[in-house]
């Protein structure tokens, strides 16, 4: 499948993007707001191949989970979207969609190593989900984890090639890791397969400028790049 699965389906997470504004976010980095569309996007294509449980689509009225979910989605504060996940949750341990957006939500406010069993979980019940693997992929880099992180990009790569995100993500992984060539070659590859996507660009960009401030990449591991 050609071009990055990140286009897949919208995900209903919109409070999710706005919830800067609150306090209980721990400190981000620079670069954050492309950071945040970027996993948010990620969010959305882990919803490519779920399957609505049964039991949800014979449930009705207030103790349907999908309406404890959307509730979730009409607030700002993590803890109220966490007691609603865990609602959703109890009425259908198998809600694919409550288990990936516990670990998001979980993701976000620090707590990467339980977002990580959520998506563990969520991988229980749709193993084929690409997206929740590029999930896994940001929980280990919030925890540095970075060789961890980058293996989960490298299983989406190695059923889809063609997949932009993947190379996006695991080009800023390896620039973490100061293997700057490496990662100008992922920035490369998932150009070569979508011209367009503009924050792959921004990132090359980046890349590019710290590579011309330093003069030489000496201080990194590829001091043949240039």
């Amino acid at each position: 499948m050609r071009g990055s699965t990140s286009k897949a389906i919208s995900l209903e997470i919109s409070p999710l993007e706005q919830s800067e504004k609150g306090s209980v976010l721990p400190r981000r980095n620079s670069g954050e707001d492309s950071k945040m569309t970027e996993e948010t996007e990620t969010a959305k294509m882990s919803k490519t191949n779920q399957k609505e449980p049964k039991a949800a689509e014979k449930t009705k009225g207030p103790g349907d989970p999908r309406q404890l979910l959307l509730k979730a989605n009409e607030t700002d504060n993590y803890e109220n979207k966490l007691k609603l996940y865990d609602e959703a949750l109890t009425l259908d341990p198998l809600y694919l969609d409550a288990w990936i957006q516990k670990g998001f939500a979980l993701d976000r406010i620090g707590r990467s190593e339980e977002a990580l069993a959520c998506y563990d979980r969520a991988l229980e019940i749709d193993p084929e989900d690409l997206g929740l693997r590029c999930l896994k992929g940001f929980a280990f880099n919030n925890l540095r984890k970075y060789e961890k992180s980058m293996e989960c990009y490298d299983e989406v790569l190695n059923i889809n090639p063609e997949d932009v995100f993947s190379w996006s993500q695991k080009g800023s992984v390896l620039e973490s890791l100061g293997r700057y060539k490496e990662a100008m070659d992922c920035y490369d590859r998932g150009l070569e397969i979508d011209q367009t996507d503009y924050l792959l660009r921004e990132k090359k960009l980046r890349l590019l400028e710290l590579i011309y401030k330093k003069g030489t990449l000496v201080d990194s591991p590829d001091i043949g790049f240039n």
